[in-house]
């Protein structure tokens, strides 16, 4: 049965997806679908809006508003760059999203109307990382709570009179995650390792380290932020499934100590993130490494396996089972001013990773 009625339309597409999947095997490019589609269709329905129709890695959702459609698209964007720090600029997954209204019908799976062809003729003109939105949608759009600025006025093909379109200016484009648990990870005396072992013994450690930390964020909820060789830095948001992470790849890293003997240091910390696109930065980022410092400080050995926690972190274990697995360091046997600096506004406190290790 036909229905014909306004429509508010966002439209999100991966943008220059063809280079990143000629890389992918068949697996991978199936399992990046799946993720995505339930990515934008999670936030499209914390919005109020439903998908009616998917092209590939396209998507076209319905909302009830203008303003929801163009708070959905910021917050898919946000998400997006925040869920892929660390990536390179080729391998980041970056998604152009398109506004407009009008008079659509509605026929079963199909969808007849002008604001459709309009959708697909302003995405032509959409950068990557920008959301654009038609005349029409500009007019309804509450412009008290979302800033916009005029782009140009396009002659599209098919329409008789130009058409002006918007964009809307996500003014903080960096974004600023609070209370993340961080957690920072050197292998011990890996500069070592690298001059004494051959070219095929360091790409196994890599691959076997990368393969270990990716599969427990990924059990576990986690992000990795970023990587430097053997240097790790990811992250949580939950207290209990960090600690329940960090212990399991201490456990885990047996299986490395044993083939490469090659302990790790293990920072952990709370704090807060600046993300944008695949960059991020802070103070506590900085701070958590200086925590994976202190543990090889205090236990020097290749093939020792430590963890170092901030005050923060401690705290938020008291009165659980976990608290008697933290213990407070000596701050007396170091001298270096920054590990000082780390002692007296951090806190520095072991954490007690089963009683064989």
């Amino acid at each position: 049965m036909a229905n014909l009625r306004t429509t508010v339309i966002l439209k999100t597409d991966v943008v220059d997806s063809t280079p990143r999947i000629s890389e992918q095997t068949q697996s991978e490019m199936g399992l990046e679908r799946r993720q995505h589609k339930q990515f934008i269709t999670d936030i499209a329905t914390k919005n109020l809006g439903s998908v009616f129709q998917e092209e590939g890695d396209a998507y076209w959702i319905e909302f009830p508003s203008v303003t929801t459609a163009v708070l959905a698209a910021v917050e898919m964007h946000q998400n997006l760059r925040s869920i892929q720090t660390g990536k390179v600029e080729k391998q980041r997954l970056a998604i152009r999203a398109i506004i407009t209204v009008g008079d659509i019908l509605h026929q079963e799976r199909d969808t007849i109307g002008t604001a459709l062809s309009l959708t697909a003729r302003i995405e032509k003109v959409t950068p990557p990382d920008e959301i654009y939105l038609s005349h029409a949608a500009w007019l309804v759009l509450n412009k008290a709570e979302v800033q916009t600025e005029y782009v140009s006025e396009f002659n599209f093909k098919g329409f008789n009179e130009p058409e002006k379109v918007y964009r809307v200016l996500q003014k903080h484009r960096t974004r600023v995650l609070t209370d993340h648990y961080i957690v920072y990870t050197d292998a011990n005396k890996f500069e070592h390792f690298v001059k004494s072992a051959s070219i095929q013994g360091v790409e196994n450690f890599l691959l076997d380290c990368d393969d270990l930390i990716n599969e427990i964020c990924d059990k576990h909820g986690g992000i990795v932020r970023h990587v430097n060789g053997d240097e790790y830095f990811f992250t949580f948001t939950d207290a209990n499934q960090t600690i329940i992470a960090v212990e399991e790849l201490c456990h885990s890293w047996k299986r490395i100590v044993e083939r490469y003997k090659l302990g790790i240091s293990i920072g952990v910390h709370k704090g807060n993130l600046k993300v944008i696109r695949s960059f991020v930065y802070g103070d506590d980022i900085r701070t958590t490494a200086y925590l994976t410092e202190l543990g090889k400080l205090y236990h020097p050995g290749q093939d020792e396996i430590r963890v170092v926690t901030s005050r923060k972190v401690s705290n938020e274990f008291q009165g659980t089972e976990w608290e008697v697995k933290f213990r407070e360091l000596d701050n007396e046997m170091t001298t270096k001013e920054v590990h000082k600096m780390i002692f007296n506004e951090h806190g520095a406190y072991e954490f007690i990773v089963g009683d064989e290790l």
